[in-house]
């Protein structure tokens, strides 16, 4: 299994934001909040996250975010720390580029 980087991790995540939320992912900040800023539902949100861990599947790196730990993930930074942490990066350290 290979490792991404959590630069291209941030990159996955707010290109999938943006798709499934239809917003500009240069818009997307690490403070954005799911559910008051995004007005993105449960629904939404794992939509998103299993979307990034097929982009990462593609590109040869393992990552599951059990469906529980969902409702953890409040701010868009919070789910890039995780998923970042499950693909071998740590944090995320890019603020919205």
């Amino acid at each position: 299994m290979s490792r991404a980087e959590p630069e291209v991790v941030w990159e996955l995540l707010v290109r999938r934001v943006g798709r499934v939320l239809a917003r500009d992912p240069a818009s997307i900040t690490r403070e954005d909040r799911f559910d008051d800023d995004l007005h993105a539902d449960s629904l939404d949100l794992l939509e998103i996250v299993e979307g990034v861990e097929q982009d990462l599947r593609e590109r040869g790196t393992q990552v599951s975010v059990a469906d529980e730990e969902l409702a953890l993930l409040q701010t868009v930074g919070d789910a890039a720390d995780r998923l970042a942490a499950d693909a071998g990066g740590g944090r995320e350290g890019t603020a919205e580029a």
